[in-house]
């Protein structure tokens, strides 16, 4: 308001040169009208300070040696599963009070956009933080970058234990306390709320609702160190998934466990995490754990990481052949790979990830399921090679 007041006195003085051609009414209307583009000018400006917009790129590709279907992968070069372009706006209603939206198109979906993130925030100055919408889903180191490529040190997170949870974010309320202890920072963080699977995105064909959502994340970083762990729980309702064994969900209970660790002193770069998860009844139960050592020398990134996935409840499916083929699971993969930064905001990756060990298993691969399931699995293992661009802006 202060450019109105400012330049208020300049418009009254042009209008009055007007005063011996036109009425008193003229003169008036012509006034208002100088002032409201004025205002409108400051208002902009105002708007424009208020609002901020970042984006992400990530433009993958991603072959095999054969068509296992790890990572999507196959013998034909694959370009859209794993690209992905993002916006994110976020919008300060007051010094204390924003609303955050993120908006994802990805190239196995054509490209369709999806929310991600759809959140009014607040801060309220005691170390505390709540929010309420559309959010994501704590349960690793790498949650709320797992879309943003560039923040990543991998070209793709491992698998065995980032493709775990059937769902990423969830529509509910979540509450952050962050406090400082000297050379320490301790962030708590509480969540509840529901959401949904589709067939298309879960091992069972069947779309899933998850409601209940409740859990627990604690994060402690302390100079080169965090440390994390994360506690979660839902109960899964769905209709029959047309397994023998399993059939529906029933508000059967869900629970998630996670554990990680990480250095980082600039230049070696340490990565762990594990995961439990368990659901009641016949579905799977799985323990998961990966570890990424990486060194960066100047421009390059250089990094190896091991991780493996297996299923903990085997003996429960062991009267089904068809359960025991689709939700029993075992695999080992080996990862080496480099990061190039080639400019400040743009990252290239290579990769090559070995997956094998599956045992009697499919490796909890869906594509290598054998179309009789008189085999459990088409392939024994599977190379998977990956280039990837990632970029911020």
């Amino acid at each position: 308001m202060k450019k109105v007041f400012t330049l208020l006195p300049l418009a009254v003085v042009c209008a009055t040169q007007f005063a011996y051609a036109a009425t008193d009414a003229e003169r008036l209307a012509k006034l208002e009208q100088e002032l409201a583009i004025l205002q409108e000018q400051s208002s902009y400006d105002s708007l424009a300070d208020r609002m901020t917009i970042n984006g992400f790129f990530t433009g993958k590709m991603v072959a095999a040696n054969n068509d296992a279907g790890f990572d999507n992968a196959t013998t034909t070069p694959n370009f859209a599963d794993g690209s992905k372009l993002g916006l994110q706006g976020t919008f300060a209603l007051t010094d204390q009070t924003q609303i955050v939206a993120q908006l994802v198109g990805r190239g196995g979906d054509d490209w369709t956009p999806e929310m991600e993130w759809a959140f009014l925030s607040h801060d309220f100055d005691n170390g505390f933080v709540a929010r309420v919408g559309r959010l994501r889903l704590p349960l690793y180191m790498y949650s709320d970058f797992l879309e943003v490529g560039y923040a990543q040190p991998w070209a793709t997170p491992p698998a065995d234990v980032y493709t775990i949870a059937p769902i990423t974010s969830f529509n509910g309320v979540d509450v952050t306390y962050q406090h400082d202890l000297g050379d320490a920072i301790l962030a708590l963080q509480a969540s509840y709320g529901n959401d949904s699977s589709s067939a298309e995105d879960n091992s069972v064909g069947k779309d899933v609702e998850f409601s209940d959502i409740a859990g627990l994340s604690a994060t402690l970083s302390y100079e080169e160190w965090v440390f994390r762990g994360t506690y979660f729980q839902t109960d899964l309702s769905s209709a029959d998934t047309g397994l023998p064994l399993l059939g529906a969900f029933e508000n059967e209970r869900g629970q998630f466990i996670g554990a990680g660790v990480s250095y980082d002193n600039g230049s070696l770069i340490a990565i762990s995490e594990y995961t439990i998860s368990k659901v009641e009844g016949a579905y799977a139960d799985t323990e998961s754990a990966y570890i990424t050592l990486g060194y960066r020398v100047e421009a390059f990134t250089p990094y190896v990481s091991y991780s493996y996935l297996k299923t903990t409840d085997d003996e429960k499916r062991a009267a089904s052949s068809v359960d025991t083929t689709l939700l029993t699971w075992q695999r080992s993969t080996y990862s080496v790979g480099t990061r190039y930064d080639i400019s400040a905001n743009l990252a290239l990756k290579l990769d090559v990830t070995y997956a094998g060990d599956f045992g009697d298993t499919t490796g909890s691969l869906a594509s290598n399921v054998s179309p009789t399931y008189a085999n459990t699995q088409e392939f024994d293992d599977t190379i998977v090679y990956t280039i990837s661009f990632d970029a911020v802006f």
